[in-house]
């Protein structure tokens, strides 16, 4: 048994996301979230997406018009949990596809806020990242 897999059981985090545009990394911050550990279970609130990445002090990585943006995590949600907005004002989101774990981003330049939300058998959970198109 690794070290991995006791931390993971007890672990009342969910896990973080790899989200990368070709070879570039993308910051994520973790949203709120609720989640069973073996020990404990956890619920945590966070502000909005568009505040989170602002108190997290994330920078936008800078990718090109069109280009597919893919969401892994090393512990897959449950099957059609995943879901991608992206946020038009503080208030406002829409909708993005997804396809395989992986969206498209716009093609007119700009920063662009999304959020991510997923569920799993322990909980469910939401990240925040922010791009910008150029």
């Amino acid at each position: 048994m690794g070290g991995d897999f006791v931390t993971e059981l007890f672990s009342a985090k969910p896990p973080l996301p790899t989200i990368t545009v070709g070879e570039k990394k993308v910051e994520v911050a973790q949203g709120s979230y609720c989640w069973n550990g073996l020990l404990n279970s956890v619920c945590a609130d966070t502000s909005s997406p568009p505040e989170l990445i602002k108190n997290q002090e994330l920078k936008p990585v800078v990718v090109p018009p069109d280009s597919q943006l893919k969401i892994e995590f090393k512990d897959e949600p449950k099957e059609n949990t995943l879901v991608v907005n992206r946020w038009l004002t503080n208030e406002k989101t829409e909708n993005v596809p997804i396809n395989d774990n992986v969206i498209l981003l716009p093609k007119e330049k700009g920063v662009y806020v999304y959020d991510v939300s997923a569920r799993w058998e322990k909980g469910d959970s939401s990240y925040a990242f922010v791009i910008e198109v150029r």
